[in-house]
């Protein structure tokens, strides 16, 4: 991190042309830096100064000034129209002096602009180094640092509601309460700890437990929040998964309307899974193409050949002796792992293919939370009855919507199968409402919850829990108060880094480098 006492510039809009663009300067010369780029014969406060009779004319302006005018780049170059809206320190975002120009989005204007500004003492700012000032200057604290960039990246109103709840600074309370209450507690042991000699209890083991343990409980219920209460950033994960050439390749780019994903009749042809994103009616979905998962009949992962093995051992039997292709088994694992670690599956049957062992234990494994069962190839005869999809289907219990959990009617609500065709579109409209039902009903907890917590956060979370179970377990165990106190410092330091209060150098380098550079 370079001196806050430079003055940094970039531009806070994305590249490439458009009808207005955005440069912001933040620092004590970016008043003057822009009062020197004014073009001549521009008044400042509205009284026509030549610039040359004024260092900074821009200083004439009140603290937060809106100016219509125009800037010369160059000697010899036109004048080009822009606004000016200047923040004078302190009421500014980084605290500092901040101006912004918004002007033509022109490239080449863009690039003459940004280098005026450096030619003039501005550096290129680094990447969120306006927020990291922010931070740095006590005008938001870390928690709500981070909540800028998921702002910027959220791709749903839900989403976007999240990160605004957390650029507000609820989570940031709720920390610091917890934050506060530690530093309460910890006061009372250590203090006990200088009085100890005297024999003088400040505070007795059982309050000690009992307050423990009710900020231990906040905590646990903050990590169920973060498991389950907050969305993922990729959005909910929904992988397609069956037997070879069951049609979840055409499927996965039906759904997404493009083709994506390689589709020939050759059984196998998936291989390395594919995933991309999926907005269905406001909620972000992550959609994921697996490898087709032979039936197993008992064997071990790596003892399955997919039908591709097969072919190839077939065509070498003049060769040799058949072998199973590594590569096979190796996307079959990833398959499943993929599959186990999913919120919803779609286990895709082939309509068009009687209803057999292999089919009904492909259902029965599928080990993922929420799970569909789809008849796919609609287009074709069917093969599978009303009757055996739905006794299939309402097998396995764990992805059924009660009645009263419901906002609106599912189709089959009693069989809960869905019969599609890539080739037709038939069934793809309401498999994508029930993808959304399913989250809107609470039944997939992965909406964005009034706290908004990422990956950073929920580690945080994770050490302050093991450090209060230490300092509850020390307690009960009548340990010395020392042991009970350095335990709630490292709960207390824990819960600090969520919102910067214990912020070390790398940690804040890691953050901000994830922002890009006019931010």
């Amino acid at each position: 991190m370079r001196s806050l006492d430079d003055t940094i510039v970039a531009l806070s809009t994305p590249a490439g042309p458009s009808a207005e663009a955005i440069l912001r300067l933040s620092g004590p010369e970016a008043f003057l830096i822009l009062g020197q780029l004014l073009a001549p014969g521009q008044s400042a406060s509205g009284i026509r100064n030549p610039k040359s009779e004024i260092r900074n004319p821009l200083c004439a302006l009140p603290p937060y000034s809106v100016l219509d005018t125009q800037l010369r780049l160059r000697p010899d170059g036109p004048p080009i129209p822009a606004t000016l809206y200047l923040m004078r320190a302190p009421r500014s975002y980084t605290r500092q002096d901040v101006a912004e120009v918004h002007t033509l989005g022109s490239t080449p204007l863009l690039r003459m602009l940004l280098d005026a500004c450096i030619a003039r003492g501005a550096r290129v700012a680094e990447p969120g180094e306006f927020t990291r000032r922010a931070f740095l200057a006590g005008r938001i604290d870390l928690a709500q640092a981070e909540a800028v960039l998921a702002v910027i990246q959220a791709t749903t109103a839900a989403e976007h509601r999240a990160a605004t709840r957390a650029l507000q600074g609820l989570a940031s309370r709720h920390i610091r309460e917890l934050h506060d209450a530690l530093v309460g507690l910890r006061a009372q042991v250590e203090a006990a700890i200088d009085f100890a000699e005297h024999d003088i209890e400040l505070v007795s083991r059982d309050e000690l437990l009992a307050a423990i343990g009710a900020t231990l409980q906040t905590v646990e219920g903050d990590l169920r929040t973060a498991d389950a209460g907050a969305l993922p950033p990729e959005g909910i994960r929904v992988a397609l998964c069956g037997l070879p050439n069951a049609g979840k390749s055409s499927l996965f780019n039906a759904l997404l309307a493009r083709q994506r994903a390689i589709v020939t009749p050759i059984p196998g042809t998936t291989r390395d899974a594919v995933a991309e994103p999926l907005v269905i009616e406001g909620i972000s979905f992550r959609l994921c193409d697996t490898a087709g998962l032979p039936p197993a009949d008992g064997l071990p992962i790596a003892d399955c050949q997919s039908p591709i093995s097969e072919i190839a051992n077939r065509e070498s039997q003049i060769a040799g002796p058949t072998l199973t292709d590594p590569i096979d088994a190796e996307a079959i694992a990833r398959s499943r792992g993929l599959i186990a670690g999913t919120h919803i599956a779609l286990v895709v049957l082939d309509a068009s293919q009687p209803l057999g062992e292999a089919e009904r234990r492909l259902w029965a494994e599928v080990a993922a939370p929420h799970k569909l069962l789809i008849l796919s190839k609609s287009d074709l005869p069917s093969a599978i009855a009303e009757p055996e999809a739905a006794a299939l289907a309402v097998s396995d219990s764990r992805f059924q919507i009660p009645d009263s959990k419901r906002e609106s009617p599912i189709p089959n609500p009693q069989s809960q199968f869905f019969r599609v065709s890539a080739l037709t579109g038939e069934g793809l409209d309401a498999l994508r409402h029930a993808l959304a039902e399913l989250v809107r009903s609470g039944r997939v907890e992965a909406s964005p919850s009034d706290l908004l917590w990422n990956a950073r956060h929920r580690e945080a979370l994770v050490r302050a829990r093991e450090a209060l179970e230490r300092a509850r377990a020390a307690a009960a165990a009548g340990l010395g108060e020392e042991f009970i106190a350095a335990d709630l410092r490292d709960a207390h330091d824990a819960l600090g880094t969520i919102t910067g209060q214990v912020a070390p150098d790398h940690l804040l380098d890691l953050i901000f480098a994830r922002f890009c550079i006019g931010k």
